[in-house]
């Protein structure tokens, strides 16, 4: 009995050195490939509070190695998107107000001590943006004005992503965030951009 078992044992373990050898046909061998797969996975998770809108590595993609982080193949020949870095906190946004025309990807960064979101809209003003009692923009009632926000909030010293298509024209990037009688953008935490 004891010796079927050690005789089993044997077996087996030569069975998974013999696959684990066979599938070497010059590769950086399997567990180089797993640990690939798992950087996929945590690449592929949201590293701050808001979400991003371009296309994360696909565990392919990660399995090659590749070094051209820069390039995004699933987008084509697109252009890749500029990069704007905007600082929020209690109670502005921060960024330049004057913007080059075509896909932005908005790195933002919460240096204030609430969490907080970043959207846009077509517009001069944030006074002339219709409002809800609170202040809050009234998202609704903009239509095809309201470009869109971040899906979840930065957290406090969080981090995060978003990109928009800007065409030429007057916008308006505030924090959507709103709760009873306090809105973000009622308590200035709004900033009007002119995109050329």
């Amino acid at each position: 009995m004891v010796w079927s078992r050690r005789l089993l044992a044997v077996l087996v373990g030569l069975a998974l050195f013999t696959i684990s050898c066979s599938g070497d046909d010059g590769d950086t061998g399997s567990s180089d490939s797993t640990e690939s797969e798992t950087g996929s996975t945590d690449a592929s998770s949201s590293t701050g509070q808001a979400t991003t809108t371009t296309a994360a590595p696909t565990t392919s993609e990660a399995a090659t190695g590749s070094s051209d982080a820069g390039t995004d193949d699933s987008a084509g020949d697109e252009t890749a998107a500029d990069t704007v870095s905007v600082e929020l906190g209690e109670w502005f946004v921060d960024m330049p107000t004057t913007l080059d025309a075509g896909t932005i990807s908005f790195s933002l960064s919460n240096a204030g001590e609430n969490p907080h979101a970043f959207a846009v809209v077509k517009g001069t003003s944030y006074e002339e943006l219709p409002q809800l009692d609170n202040g809050a923009v009234d998202t609704d009632a903009l239509g095809a004005d309201f470009l869109g926000s971040t899906d979840d909030n930065v957290a406090p010293g969080g981090t995060g992503e978003v990109t928009f298509d800007l065409e030429p024209g007057d916008y308006v990037f505030f924090c959507p965030i709103q709760f009873g009688p306090n809105s973000h953008a009622a308590a200035g935490q709004v900033l009007s951009v002119t995109v050329g």
